[in-house]
Parts: structure tokens; C-alpha cells; sequence
């Protein structure tokens, strides 16, 4: 009877951790979409040239975002989950008033610094397009922080709802009503994004104040801000890599070659990033339970629900890599008929964004066990490397050269970090864990079968 109860426990947990993975990818693949209908409905509204201007806008100013939350947004994921698995939710709610102290003075910063310093590198650009840019980056460090809190301190369906799909939506509509009516202009766009994300930013502080009123602290401590900034410096480093990796393939795309060649890329990775949204879905998830069950000495545990969401993610990812393959002409078409010829791009940016997924969520879980100056190295090194090769295939192979450069890279460095997170914490987030469970299954049915005749 023990057996059964064991056994109907581990299956509850594991369906709940599977539903849990669906729910998670289920909004971040909402938020693909929903990003893939708003630039779509700009790709037709706009000149080749003006795409791509947008595209490389967009990137760098998400790139700076990333950059000027300071890295409070792993910080504090990390720094909530370990104090309030505690019971300390003195130091819990201190980390997170440190975090947006932090986070308020660097987006000001930033913005402020964006628009005394664009006027000189691009003398051609309205002030009215600077002032929507810089509203539209200190909204998004904002909401970087807000969502990442959220996720720690409320769960992952509200900080994603929040983050992936409120501001997108009302993002969407406004670019319907404009294209219908007049057209977009790059002021316009930014400035309806950055209020759509106030708005989201604005509903997640309602529950995170809930939260607070659940588990209140008659005094905050911030005792530890001198290691919270030294943390959060080696998360913030790794971040701006990651940040790099994620958004320069545009900027230099759009310097080597041309704009044109940055919006086709930007359009073959928008559609390829329902991979990496699912594999940000992962992460979300992984996110919100590695901290405290790694400290706790839970690693079986979180073992458990690393095989199920990358199981779950694998076989939810592999048939819509293969309707790439087979139907990606008239995917490309949704953006015009001039970017039919990107499809080896996009079969390229697919298929490494595939074994991205398949490698798990490594890169989260060594960020929050302790392992950030490991992952802040490894991530170093390979972005580097992948900004070199990234700037010699896009000059002479523009958007395929970028692809193939992205897939050389990053495919077997997601692999090598499974693979570190496997010797660093006992864990494998890779989807091999699943074949390795189900070869341990085997074996122990085996010996169960072999010790019943020995028995009888």
C-alpha cells in the first residue's frame, strides 16, 4: 500500500508539473503570437527600409532594457525564493524594495543617457521618435523587474499574463486601428507599447500588494545590500550577454548588410521564436521553483519537474518544427510575398531554436543555485565568438549567414550548459533525462519481474 500511495503521489506531482509547463509555455507561445501579428501588420504597412529600421529599433532598445533593470530581475527571483523559503520574509520583502530601488534609478539613467546620446550617432531621428523610444525603455526595465518579482512572489500566471500578453494585446489593436486609418509611424508604435506596459506593470503590483498583506514584515531588513549588489552584478553581467546574443543578430545584420536584410532576418526570427518563447516558458517555470528547492536540498524533486516540462515541451515543439519544414514558404508569406525567399533562414533558426528547447532550462537554473560566475563565463566566451562569426557569414550571406551563425553557436552550448547543470546540482534539464528515466524504469521492472520468479 505504500508502494500505490508513493506512486499516485509522484503521478499528481508530475501532472501538476506538466500542467503547470503547458500552462506556462501556453502564454509565453501567446505572446509569440501575438508579437508575430504585430510586426506582421507593420512588415505590410511599411517600405522594406522602415521594417527594417523598426526591427533594429525594437532590438536595441529591448537589448537595453535587459540591461538597465541591473540584473534585479534574476536577483530577485533567486533572493525571494530563498529567504521566504525560510519563513524571512523581513529580508525576502527588503530584496525586493532593494530591487526596484535599483531597478527605478538605473531605467532613469539609461533613458536619460539614450536621449542625450542618440542625437549624436543619428542626427536624422525626430525628437518625437526619441522621447516615444526612451518612454518605451524605461516601461520595459519597468516591466522586466515587475513580472520577475511577480513570478517569485505570486506565481508565473500572473507575472506572464502581465508581461507576455496584456501590453501586446492592446499593442495589437492600436496597430490594427492605425494601418487601417492612416498608417504607423515608430513614435506611435513605441509610445502605445509603453503604455500597454504600465498598464500590465500596474496589474501585477495589485497582486504582489495582496502577496504582501498575506505575509507581512513589521521591518524590512536590507542588511545584505553589499552582497545583493555583488550578486546582482554577476547575474547582470550574464544577462547582457544573454541580452546580446538574443538582439545584436539584427544591429549587426542591419550594419553589414542592409535594413532590408535586418527585417528579413527579424521576420524569420520572430516566427522561429515560438521555440525560444517556449523554452522562456520553461524557464518561467523553473524559475519559480529551482531557489527553493535546490536550497532545501530538494534536488530529486526538482529533478522531477525539470524531465516533465522538457518532455512536455519536446513533444509539443517537434510537429511544429516539422510544419516549418514542410509549410514555411506560406508561413514567410504572412509577412509578403518578398520574404518568401528567407525560408532557409528560417529553417535554419528553427531547427538550432529546436535544440535550444530540447536542452532545458539550464542557463535559469545555474543563475539561481549559485552558479552565476560559471554560466557569466561560458555565456561570455560563446556570445563573443558567436559576434565575430555572426559579422563575417552576415557580410558575405546576409539573414542565412546570421541563422547558420546562430545555430553553430548557440545549439551546442545549450547543450554543454544541461550538461553542466548535470555535475554542478545533480540535475539534468535536458530532454535525455527522459530517456534516462524511462531506461531506469525499465531496468527496475525488470529486477521486479526477475525477483517475482526467483520468489516463486
Amino acid at each position: 500500500m505504500g508502494i500505490s500511495i508513493g506512486a499516485v503521489a509522484a503521478k499528481v506531482a508530475a501532472n501538476k508539473a506538466a500542467a503547470g509547463a503547458v500552462l506556462a509555455m501556453g502564454i509565453k507561445a501567446s505572446g509569440a503570437f501575438l508579437t508575430l501579428a504585430i510586426f506582421t501588420l507593420a512588415a505590410r504597412a511599411m517600405t522594406a527600409d522602415e521594417f527594417g529600421r523598426l526591427a533594429i529599433w525594437f532590438n536595441a532598445l529591448s537589448f537595453l532594457a535587459v540591461a538597465a533593470v541591473f540584473g534585479q530581475d534574476t536577483l530577485i527571483a533567486r533572493s525571494y525564493g530563498e529567504y521566504a523559503g525560510k519563513g524571512d520574509y523581513a529580508q525576502a520583502w527588503g530584496a525586493y524594495r532593494f530591487g526596484w530601488f535599483m531597478t527605478i534609478a538605473s531605467a532613469i539613467v539609461f533613458a536619460g543617457a539614450m536621449l542625450f546620446l542618440a542625437p549624436f550617432f543619428f542626427p536624422g531621428v525626430a525628437r518625437t521618435a526619441l522621447l516615444a523610444a526612451a518612454f518605451f525603455l524605461l516601461s520595459q526595465t519597468l516591466l522586466h523587474y515587475s513580472s520577475h518579482s511577480t513570478r517569485a512572489i505570486v506565481g508565473f500566471v500572473v507575472s506572464e499574463i502581465s508581461r507576455e500578453v496584456v501590453w501586446r494585446a492592446l499593442l495589437l489593436i492600436v496597430v490594427i486601428w492605425a494601418v487601417l486609418h492612416q498608417g504607423i509611424s515608430v513614435a506611435e508604435f513605441f509610445t502605445a507599447a509603453a503604455i500597454g506596459q504600465l498598464l500590465s506593470f500596474a496589474g501585477a503590483l495589485y497582486h504582489v500588494r495582496a502577496a504582501y498583506h498575506a505575509h507581512p514584515a513589521e521591518r524590512l531588513s536590507q542588511d545584505e545590500r553589499s552582497y545583493w549588489f555583488s550578486r546582482g552584478l554577476a547575474m547582470w553581467q550574464s544577462a547582457v550577454v544573454e541580452a546580446g546574443s538574443a538582439y545584436f543578430d539584427v544591429l549587426l545584420l542591419g550594419y553589414v548588410a542592409s535594413p532590408a536584410a535586418a527585417g528579413e532576418y527579424f521576420a524569420a526570427a520572430r516566427i522561429a521564436n515560438v521555440f525560444i518563447m517556449v523554452l522562456t516558458g520553461l524557464n518561467t517555470y523553473s524559475m519559480s521553483h529551482s531557489a527553493s528547492l535546490h536550497f532545501s536540498g530538494q534536488t530529486q524533486k526538482l529533478q522531477d519537474i525539470l524531465r516533465t516540462l522538457v518532455t512536455v515541451s519536446t513533444a509539443m515543439l517537434a510537429p511544429l518544427l516539422l510544419v516549418i519544414y514542410a509549410f514555411g514558404h506560406e508561413i514567410l508569406m504572412i509577412f509578403g510575398e518578398g520574404f518568401v525567399g528567407v525560408y532557409p533562414t528560417l529553417v535554419v533558426l528553427a531547427t538550432g531554436s529546436f535544440i535550444m528547447s530540447a536542452s532545458g532550462s539550464a542557463s535559469v537554473i545555474l543563475l539561481t543555485t549559485g552558479h552565476e560566475k560559471i554560466y557569466s563565463r561560458i555565456i561570455t566566451a560563446a556570445t563573443l565568438g558567436r559576434f565575430v562569426l555572426t559579422a563575417i557569414l552576415a557580410h558575405f550571406y546576409g539573414s542565412l549567414g546570421a541563422a547558420c551563425a546562430f545555430a553553430l553557436v548557440n545549439a551546442p552550448l545549450f547543450m554543454l550548459l544541461s550538461v553542466i547543470c548535470r555535475r554542478a546540482i545533480g540535475a539534468d534539464t535536458s530532454i535525455l533525462s527522459a530517456f534516462s528515466h524511462l531506461r531506469e524504469n525499465a531496468r527496475q521492472r525488470v529486477l521486479t519481474a526477475s525477483g517475482d520468479t526467483k520468489g516463486s
